[in-house]
């Protein structure tokens, strides 16, 4: 993501990827189509000039020229010069929005590939939004930066190299296009042959003889492009002012926005508890106070978006309807120019003018386009920061973990570990001084409600981010967490859920409707290929045991070398949860658990044998390892060792 992480580098990082040949190849294309329309519009002015040309000399062609079939001439081929540059505009629109396509399409890949490619990645960019200086740590409204901003920025990235490219080839035909019809200015020549004079004196006759100021035939393409570089320049200077303050309503309306929107993904998520509550209306007095902020700042863009309007149309009136005429005034009132060439003149400085004018006229676009730019590097930026996750958290308090892997000895093994809350100062909330789990070993976590029980399995998981100690697991050793919501995305197919986070293709059939089987799911069976059943999405059609229930049957297709329970069994009965524990040690004997039970006693089988051989208790903020089921079990763990 580094190279997301400028503006320059996010905007070129796609003609620099992996892809730089598609990417420059549809480039190239477009560019070629954008030269050919600009000496296009050359063609489209000088026929516009011709049929206006036709029109005004009706009366006065002889008869004999049949004035009425000069008329239709000139107006067949403007029309069909016009359709041509039209056909070219529309194929140079396919292109570039094909390119933009692609473009994003990248982008939002390797935003995807960088928020999802570690576990912790994404759970880090949401977890952490406190905002200690004024500035939150983390990016707000990831979601709206990846869509919204990403298909504005490069869109706009190519919009306005079009724009630029068209605007320097159109300078070029256009300028060409007046030098060839200037005609002598009266007024021009007779201040050019004043300044001759006084470079004689000043200079001499000699070197004064080599310099000549009287324009000569380019009277009005001089006073075309002095009339281009007075005004533009000054128009476009106001332009700049305004496009300053609407990049910053821009960025300040995005982040409203996410604030507002990320609110409502919040309260849909947990639309139950809050209706049990009664809390609708603090809730949409939150909602309320959002909204109206980014009311507030829309608001602004509306009366600054109503003044750039009126602004441009002022500007445009003035440049296509009457200084466009004025330079070759001059000369037609002074009888160097027919009708025809000053109406050509007239049309070209008006595309000269609107052609130099680009900048002013993208002004919005380019607002829009830096602050995409910038929300897309706070994220990629974010995404940099939080990969150095030991580093990002020390920022705010102790992280010290020391994480490896082993080629032998146990699955598990914790030595020395404390677990802290976010903060330098905070003391230590729980220690374990040491914990080894092998293969079969199944240890329950037992202590008051807040002591640290469901952290340690974090810790171990390497979702817990404050502390200090060793945990290491041995090499090749697959671990599963299975906690007390399970994860139920929307959009899948019940051999999805079940098989995930395994793709499907990954198991058979045979063996996803056996493990369902198993877990009592079997009346689901006929369903593994359908995302829905009976209208509604699987997160809602199942209970809370038969969400749990179907993680069960997760485990048993992953088969995990350690499995971590976090209240796993929460929503079983007491015969749920027995046939849970029996399940998983008839089917998985070598795997070890490390387990916080919901309740205070171990399940047992329906001989009365407990499920877990030991206890890691927990009081005072310390876990000491204390046997359920055989009280040689640790004599057993130190001879192991």
């Amino acid at each position: 993501m580094q190279r997301l992480t400028g503006f320059w580098g996010l905007l070129s990082a796609y003609w620099l990827s992996e892809r730089w040949r598609e990417a420059w190849l549809l480039t190239a294309i477009i560019f070629a189509i954008t030269t050919l329309l600009s000496k296009a519009s050359v063609w489209v002015a000088l026929a516009s000039a011709d049929f206006l040309a036709s029109l005004a000399n009706f009366h006065i062609t002889a008869p004999e020229a049949n004035p009425a079939h000069i008329i239709l001439l000139a107006a067949v081929a403007y029309l069909g010069i016009f359709l041509a540059r039209a056909a070219g505009i529309a194929l140079r629109h396919y292109l570039s929005t094909t390119l933009h396509r692609r473009a994003r399409g990248w982008l939002v890949g390797q935003f995807n590939d960088a928020i999802l490619a570690d576990g912790r990645v994404a759970l880090d960019l949401t977890s952490d939004r406190s905002a200690p200086h004024g500035t939150p740590r983390m990016p707000d409204a990831i979601d709206q930066r990846v869509d919204e901003c990403s298909n504005g920025l490069y869109g706009g990235v190519i919009g306005l190299a079009m724009g630029l490219w068209g605007a320097v080839t159109s300078i070029y035909f256009v300028a060409a296009a007046l030098l060839e019809r200037s005609q002598p200015v009266p007024f021009l020549d007779r201040w050019g042959a004043q300044a001759n004079l006084a470079a004689e004196r000043w200079l001499g006759a000699g070197l004064a003889a080599r310099i000549d100021l009287t324009p000569g035939s380019y009277g009005s393409a001089l006073l075309a492009l002095m009339l281009v570089a007075i005004y533009v320049p000054c128009i476009t200077f106001i332009a700049w002012k305004l496009g300053r303050v609407l990049e910053r309503l821009s960025v300040q309306r995005q982040r409203r926005d996410g604030a507002w929107r990320g609110e409502w993904g919040t309260m849909l998520g947990r639309v139950g508890r809050m209706a049990a509550a009664r809390g609708e209306r603090a809730q949409s007095r939150i909602n309320g106070q959002l909204y109206a902020e980014l009311d507030q700042t829309w608001g602004k863009q509306n009366w600054l978006g109503a003044g750039i309007m009126m602004f441009t149309n002022v500007y445009n009136f003035l440049s296509s309807r009457l200084l466009a005429y004025l330079p070759a005034l001059p000369a037609y009132m002074a009888g160097g120019l027919n009708f025809r060439d000053f109406a050509a003149s007239g049309e070209l400085t008006a595309e000269l003018i609107g052609d130099v004018s680009w900048f002013i006229n993208v002004m919005p676009a380019i607002a829009t386009l830096k602050a995409n730019a910038a929300r897309l590097n706070e994220l990629a930026g974010a995404v940099e920061r939080v990969r150095r996750r030991q580093e990002f958290y020390a920022e705010t308090g102790i992280s010290a973990f020391e994480r490896s892997h082993r080629t032998a000895g146990p699955l598990l093994a914790l030595e020395g570990l404390h677990l802290h809350h976010r903060g330098h100062d905070t003391p230590a909330f729980l220690s374990v001084p040491q914990l080894r789990l092998y293969p079969g070993d199944r240890i329950c976590l037992r202590g008051q409600n807040g002591c640290g029980k469901s952290s340690l399995l974090k810790a171990v998981a390497g979702i817990w981010p404050y502390g200090s100690g060793r945990v290491a697991l041995r090499e090749g050793a697959r671990l599963f967490f299975a906690g007390q919501d399970p994860d139920i995305p929307d959009r899948m197919t019940l051999k999805a859920l079940v098989t995930y986070p395994d793709h499907p293709e990954q198991h058979s059939d045979i063996a996803v409707a056996a493990a369902l089987a198993r877990v009592e799911l079997d009346e689901f069976i006929h369903c593994l290929d359908q995302p829905l059943c009976q209208g509604r999405n699987w997160r809602n059609t199942l209970s809370g045991g038969q969400k749990q229930r179907l993680v069960l049957a997760r485990i048993l297709l992953a088969r995990p070398d350690l499995l971590l329970l976090d209240e796993a069994t929460a929503a079983l009965d007491t015969e749920g949860v027995m046939r849970f524990h029996l399940v998983l040690r008839e089917s998985l004997p070598q795997t070890a658990v490390l387990a916080v039970l919901h309740g205070e006693a171990a399940p047992s089988d329906p001989d009365g044998v407990p499920f877990y051989t030991a206890a890691l208790d927990i009081r005072d903020g310390l876990g000491q390892l204390d046997p359920i089921q055989r009280p040689d079990f640790l004599a057993t763990r130190h001879a192991a060792e």
